[in-house]
């Protein structure tokens, strides 16, 4: 039997092809995943979803010994999948370093040891992006980018500490936008000319940084710093490395 257009349509417009692609490739590399799980908006009270949760748990042996298991090292993240059909721009800026490193130092580093700025919120991304602009705006809550990061910081602050591995030793949970290209996308120095011609493609991994104001699920509000990875699909393998280079440096203290 034929499949009906309409079928096809709905298909196709969906951005579920991409949202199992995305699955896929990080259950091939390791990950558990929950597809689509909803929580609770603490905000407006409000049941909303998110694409993916990834967890990965990393086992730490005293002075390793493989047969002395202490715990494990877990790292969660709240993941959303951006099918990016139309041209996108982000403008960029230095990252406030000082603000990253309390971040990095609220998962248990300590800024005193180098191994600190191994981790992937210190080591990459000297310049963030700050502001972005896309072609398929219709207004700030409709935007794509907007919603996304939306999703994910919701998510984060809504569903953080509800891991699945018992007592782990160490968590760190990151909100995640994975983008099906970046062939779209490009970035413009916050504080230059601003003339279109001084755009350039955006072609590696980045982060975007965000001073985010929310109500915890105790009701009080909060007004905390986060940065969110933005990662092409095809640059997924680069990102999963730059997570275990995040657990290689925290296993110097756990």
């Amino acid at each position: 039997m034929a499949v009906p257009e309409q079928v096809t349509t709905l298909i196709n417009s969906s951005g579920n092809s991409f949202h199992a692609k995305v699955a896929q490739r990080f259950k091939e590399l390791g990950w558990d995943i929950t597809i689509s799980p909803y929580y609770m908006d603490q905000s407006q009270d409000k049941a909303r979803e998110i694409d993916l949760i990834a967890e990965r748990r990393f086992p730490v042996h005293r002075h390793h010994d493989k047969d002395n298991y202490s715990g494990d090292i877990v790292i969660r993240l709240y993941i959303e999948c951006k099918y990016i059909p139309a041209h996108a721009i982000f403008w960029f800026s230095d990252k406030d370093k000082v603000a990253a490193e309390r971040l990095v130092c609220s998962f248990g580093f300590n800024k005193l040891y180098s191994y600190m700025q191994q981790h992937h919120y210190l080591a990459q991304s000297e310049r963030v992006a700050k502001l972005f602009a896309s072609g398929n705006s219709k207004g700030q809550e409709t935007e794509a980018i907007y919603k996304a990061l939306n999703q994910v910081l919701n998510a984060r602050v809504s569903m953080q500490h509800q891991v699945s591995s018992r007592h782990p030793i160490l968590l760190m949970e990151y909100p995640v936008v994975v983008c099906s290209s970046f062939s779209h996308i490009f970035c413009l120095d916050f504080f230059g000319t601003g003339e279109p011609e001084s755009a350039a493609p955006v072609t590696e991994n980045f982060q975007l940084e965000v001073q985010y104001a929310y109500y915890n699920r105790q009701g009080n509000p909060k007004n905390d710093y986060f940065l969110i990875d933005f990662v092409d699909f095809h640059k997924l393998d680069s990102f999963d490395k730059a997570v275990e280079d995040d657990v290689k440096a925290a296993k110097n203290f756990c």
